[in-house]
C-alpha cells in the first residue's frame, strides 16, 4: 500500500550525495477543496507545496518557509509554505477568463515583471529573501538553477503532480568526502541525476517511498531515514487577524468599521483566504485596539 503525506530523506553510502522524498495527497485534497482551481493551475501549485517542503528539510533553523512567484499576468500570485512540524498550505490567485484551462502553465511566459522568491522565517530573528532567477518553463528547473548559483554545488528536483497528488524528490550533492576526487564526484552527482530522470509519472505516483528509491537507484547504496507525516495547516488566529487590521491605522480602520454598520453589519468579518477559517470582531472591540494599541 502506497504512503500518503510524508517525508523522507535518504542518503547515499558510498557517494558524496543526499536527497529526500516528499509525497502529498489528503494534503492537496484540503488545498484544493478550498477553492477548486483548473487542473492545469492545481497541477503547478501542487507543485510549490513540494518545493515548500522539500526545501524547509534543506534548512537548518527552527521556522517556516514560503516560495511565491508573483506576476502580472494571468496567474497574479502562486504561494506555498511549510512550517517547521512539516504543516502545509498553498493558494493562487488568477484572472478566471484570462487562464486558459488546459495550456501549460510556464514559468518563463510572464515576462519581466514575474519574481519568484523563496522566503526564510526563523521562529528567532528576521526573515530573510533569496530571488530566484526565471529562465526555465518549470519549477524544477528553476530551483536547479537556483541551488547551483547560489550554493555552489548541483541540485536536482524531480516534481510529478496532478490535481489530486503530488511527489517531489530533491537530490543535493554534498561536498567531496567519501570520494575524493572532486570531479568524480561530479561525475557520480550526473549519473545519480539520470537516473532521478528516467521516474515515470505512473511510478511516482503510485509507488511507495521505498520502492520508488530501489527502482531508481537499485545500483546504489542508498540508506533511508525514518518517515515523517506532513499535513495541511495554516498560521491564521484570531490575534494574527487583529494585528493585520491594527496595522491599517486608525483612520483606514475607523472608515472600514462605518463602512461595515452602512450595509448593516454588526460586526467585522475577516476570512482567512488559505483555509477559509472565518474571524469575527465585533466593532468596540476594534474601536478599543486603536484607541487603545
Amino acid at each position: 500500500m502506497t504512503q500518503t503525506d510524508y517525508r523522507q530523506r535518504f542518503v547515499f553510502d558510498e557517494l558524496d550525495a543526499r536527497g529526500c522524498v516528499v509525497r502529498l495527497d489528503e494534503t492537496i485534497a484540503a488545498i484544493q477543496a478550498t477553492h477548486h482551481y483548473p487542473d492545469n493551475l492545481a497541477q503547478v501549485l501542487n507543485q510549490f507545496a513540494l518545493a515548500a517542503t522539500l526545501l524547509r528539510d534543506s534548512v537548518k533553523i527552527n521556522g517556516s518557509l514560503t516560495i511565491q512567484l508573483r506576476t502580472n499576468g494571468a496567474i497574479s500570485l502562486l504561494m506555498a509554505d511549510c512550517m517547521a512540524d512539516r504543516r502545509v498550505r498553498a493558494i493562487a490567485e488568477y484572472d478566471q477568463e484570462a487562464l486558459a484551462p488546459n495550456d501549460p502553465i510556464l514559468l518563463n511566459s510572464f515576462g519581466d515583471g514575474a519574481v519568484l522568491a523563496i522566503t526564510i522565517s526563523p521562529e528567532e530573528g528576521e526573515r530573510y529573501q533569496s530571488i530566484v532567477p526565471i529562465e526555465h518553463e518549470s519549477l524544477e528547473q528553476c530551483l536547479a538553477d537556483y541551488f547551483q548559483r547560489s550554493e555552489q554545488l548541483p541540485s536536482q528536483f524531480s516534481f510529478h503532480s496532478t490535481k489530486d497528488s503530488a511527489l517531489g524528490i530533491a537530490l543535493h550533492a554534498l561536498p567531496s568526502e567519501k570520494v575524493k576526487d572532486p570531479a568524480l564526484t561530479s561525475e557520480h552527482f550526473v549519473r545519480l541525476t539520470t537516473l532521478l530522470n528516467t521516474l515515470t509519472e505512473q511510478e511516482a505516483l503510485s509507488l511507495s517511498s521505498d520502492e520508488l528509491l530501489t527502482r531508481i537507484f537499485h545500483e546504489e547504496s542508498c540508506r533511508v531515514f525514518d518517515v515523517h507525516k506532513v499535513e495541511f495547516g495554516c498560521l491564521c488566529s484570531a490575534q494574527k487577524s487583529l494585528e493585520a487590521v491594527q496595522a491599517l491605522g486608525e483612520a483606514d480602520v475607523q472608515q472600514l468599521i462605518q463602512e461595515q454598520k452602512a450595509e448593516g453589519n454588526q460586526s467585522l468579518i475577516i476570512d482567512c483566504h488559505f483555509c477559509f477559517q472565518r474571524y469575527e470582531f465585533d466593532f468596540n472591540e476594534l474601536q478599543n485596539l486603536i484607541q487603545n494599541p
